[in-house]
């Protein structure tokens, strides 16, 4: 083969389903659907499923449940009950494709049904009730134990195919196997009684007993929608790539396939992939299949030796090896994340499950859809690994079989009706009927006592004179002809013989002295085919060490690929985020300014409402002060009506002024003292002798140069307090605050408050009022 070649594109139809045409040529044979119902636990009490015939159920919807009310029958090929034994499950599905496998045609069988409804037990069930895989393995060895090939005389070419090893090869392939179990520890013989099964002694009936068979296995299992090979030697399982052989047919590429000559041999390859497997625990089920699982169980028979004159063992040139495969596929359950809760990656793993078991379904469904409407739509084989790999035996190449396991509790109910629409699914689906399949391995011929093969030639007797004649007629009627053609005959017996003679007579030396030239020119060709040889071997491991390596760059160059995409995905997926977080940014930025903007009005607004406000407030504090000072300038008024004379005032004791009390409370006082009820005259006079005052402008006076002008020889002027200090400092006593306003009439009027700075007991200090002055200043020329 051109290594070129191999990395040419080529353009290939998918090969779809069977049309009706392709069908009426092979015989139509559909897929068998069984169905296995799994015994009601203890705490389950009611049950969704009915039995009505041994072929027929009917689902019927919980009155729980939220659906309509409705009752559905389905249709198998048998229903196996809760109380149905294995060895029934095994007559029933299994040992009609054991009678094809051993007939050299192909066979698939699955279980199908939802996490815990039994489909691990039914296909291996335990020591005391084994299941179908160990029951098929007694089977098989119990039928051809008396006509198994010697081993290593069949080996794999690793391509899906096999070949006839030379007696070199096996006894090659022989010392290495002495040699690898004499660096490694012996095995203990004893098989665990956990590890093996009982055998029941089921045979097959009609084996062919003129061939020689030999048994080959492997287990795969597709967990997260990769290939992997339970049998690998490797501390790491790899992942493994799918590839089409020769016939267009799918195979695992580098799969470890072997043989073996004894149902314990397989049980302890089995037992080594069942430690491998990925198990998970759910709520459903404590021992949960994360993958799907196929163990393959491969049967290659070919002709029994045949014995050439001399007695030595021989295969006929046109012998053909003659190879079939059993499938065994435990498909994992499908789950429902509401009832098994599962988080992280049990989460993922049951995501992948369900999926391809959707893909199988989807298969399944176009392939009924194009037989049933004669269309020609692609089936999505390739949208999934397992539907990938079981490819070819919905392609008519074998039988195909399905156990549908229900649980029948009323919790299942949901799940059971989905598996029911996948099995009617499946029922309907026709295959074309299986065919024994060939393998055409090199013509070799077995030589020599021990059955191997080597490259041999016969040659033929040497003749010496005449021919002699195929048939001689003797006519007893007619003795004259019968004796002429005796005579005839016994003449050329009479020169044969002499010739015969002749040759032997020839000189001994010169006969030796061509047999050593033979042997010479002999020992030659077989070194030079050996030496062929030997190169084509190195040339083959080569080859075969460059498509492993291809294999392997085709898988790193695909997940490089998905990564990029990833990548890429990804870097889009951010500069959205970044985009939309910018337009976030600029929006917010907007809105911003837009607030600022109304902020700024709203606080204008307040500003002059306050503004006016604070103006009426203090027109109409103003307005209440003249008011009162209105009423103050009649009281006095009336009080300086009611003044006495000045001698009797200069007797009457001058009472103290109390700065904290109203002139309503003093006259009280002054009767429980005993005094007059005449009120006391109030002096005016400055007090601002020997004090420090405080004076507070809070508008520029205008100089009075009058009488009522306070006389302070100590202040301090402020126009405006704007600090605690300035009335808390202990230095001053008093404070006076000066204000001047026009009145009602346009006149100028000064008013001069006057009063104490008291401490007070929290550090700061209080301003008691005590007096006020006035000076109102009239034209004496201005009308009023």
């Amino acid at each position: 083969m051109n290594p070129v070649s191999k990395f040419t594109p080529k353009i290939r139809r998918e090969k779809t389903a069977l049309s009706n045409s392709d069908l009426s040529k092979k015989k139509q044979d559909t897929v068998q659907v069984f169905c296995r119902l799994r015994p009601l636990n203890d705490d389950e009490e009611s049950s969704c499923i009915k039995l009505l015939s041994p072929t027929v159920l009917s689902l019927t919807t919980p009155a729980q449940s939220r659906a309509i009310r409705k009752e559905i029958q389905c249709t198998f090929k048998h229903i196996f009950t809760g109380y149905a034994s294995q060895n029934e499950v095994f007559e029933h599905v299994a040992y009609p494709l054991l009678d094809n496998l051993l007939k050299g045609k192909n066979g698939l069988l699955f279980t199908y049904g939802v996490t815990g409804s039994g489909k691990t037990y039914t296909l291996t069930g335990n020591h005391a009730n084994p299941g179908i895989m160990p029951k098929c393995i007694h089977t098989i060895f119990n039928s051809i134990s008396e006509f198994q090939a010697p081993k290593y005389v069949i080996k794999p070419d690793r391509m899906n195919g096999f070949e006839i090893q030379s007696d070199g090869e096996v006894a090659q392939d022989k010392w290495n196997e002495l040699k690898s179990t004499s660096k490694t520890p012996l095995r203990n013989k004893k098989v665990n009684k956990d590890k093996t099964y009982i055998n029941d002694g089921i045979k097959i009936i009609d084996v062919n007993q003129n061939n020689l068979y030999s048994v080959f296995v492997s287990y795969n299992e597709i967990y997260n929608n990769i290939v992997y090979d339970l049998l690998d030697e490797s501390k790491t399982l790899e992942s493994k790539i799918l590839r089409e052989d020769s016939q267009k047919n799918m195979y695992v590429n580098g799969v470890v396939e072997t043989e073996v000559k004894s149902a314990e041999e397989a049980f302890e390859l089995f037992n080594i992939g069942q430690k491998r497997k990925r198990m998970g625990n759910t709520i459903l089920n404590s021992v949960s299949s994360r993958s799907h699982s196929i163990f393959n169980i491969r049967v290659v028979q070919f002709q029994q030796v045949a014995h050439n004159d001399e007695g030595h063992q021989m295969i006929p040139d046109t012998n053909l090896l003659k190879v079939a495969q059993l499938s065994l596929v435990d498909l994992a359950g499908s789950e429902r994340t509401n009832r098994t809760k599962n988080t992280g990656q049990l989460l993922k793993e049951a995501s992948q499950i369900n999926k391809s078991l959707m893909s199988l379904r989807t298969c399944l469904e176009v392939l009924r859809k194009n037989q049933m409407t004669n269309s020609n739509e692609p089936v999505p084989y390739r949208d999934s690994k397992l539907t990938l790999l079981l490819k070819n035996f919905f392609e008519g190449e074998g039988s195909v079989a399905m156990i549908v396991c229900v649980n029948p509790s009323v919790e299942d109910f949901e799940e059971n009706l989905q598996v029911m629409n996948f099995a009617e699914t499946t029922k309907n689906v026709q295959i074309a009927a299986s065919e024994s399949r060939y393998n055409t391995p090199h013509k070799k011929t077995i030589c020599k006592r021990t059955a191997t093969p080597n490259v041999c030639k016969s040659k033929g007797s040497f003749t010496f004179g005449p021919k002699l004649p195929k048939d001689i007629k003797i006519n007893f009627s007619n003795p004259e002809e019968s004796q002429i053609a005796l005579e005839n005959l016994a003449s050329i017996l009479k020169i044969r013989i002499q010739k015969t003679r002749d040759f032997s007579e020839q000189p001994e030396n010169n006969f030796r002295k061509r047999l050593i030239e033979v042997e010479k020119e002999n020992i030659l060709i077989n070194s030079d085919i050996k030496s062929v040889k030997t190169q084509l071997r190195k040339e083959k491991l080569k080859s075969t060490n460059v498509e492993a390596k291809l294999g392997d760059m085709e898988v790193y160059n695909r997940d490089l690929i998905g990564k990029n995409k990833e990548l890429q995905n990804e870097i889009m997926s951010l500069r959205n985020i970044i985009a939309e977080k910018d337009l976030k940014i600029n929006k917010n930025i907007v809105e911003k300014e837009k607030t600022e903007q109304k902020m700024a009005l709203r606080a204008e607004k307040m500003t002059h409402e306050l503004d006016a406000k604070l103006r009426r407030q203090r027109e109409h504090l103003q307005a209440a002060m003249k008011a009162k000072e209105n009423k103050i300038q009649k009281v006095r008024e009336i009080l300086d009506k009611e003044l006495t004379p000045p001698d009797i005032e200069e007797k009457e004791p001058l009472q103290e002024y109390d700065p904290q009390q109203t002139p309503k409370q003093q006259p009280q006082q002054a009767r429980r003292n005993g005094a007059a009820t005449t009120p006391a005259v109030r002096r005016r006079r400055s007090r601002s002798a020997g004090d420090v005052w405080l004076e507070h402008n809070s508008v520029k006076p205008v100089p009075l140069g009058t009488v009522l002008q306070p006389s302070m020889k100590k202040r301090k002027s402020v126009t405006k307090l704007s600090k605690a200090s300035d009335i808390t400092n202990p230095k001053q006593s008093k404070y006076c605050l000066i204000a001047q306003e026009q009145d009602l009439e346009g006149e100028l009027e000064t008013k001069v408050y006057k009063g104490d700075i008291l401490p007070t007991c929290g550090g700061g200090a209080q301003v008691i009022f005590n007096d006020v002055e006035k000076l109102r200043q009239e034209s004496p020329t201005a009308t009023k």
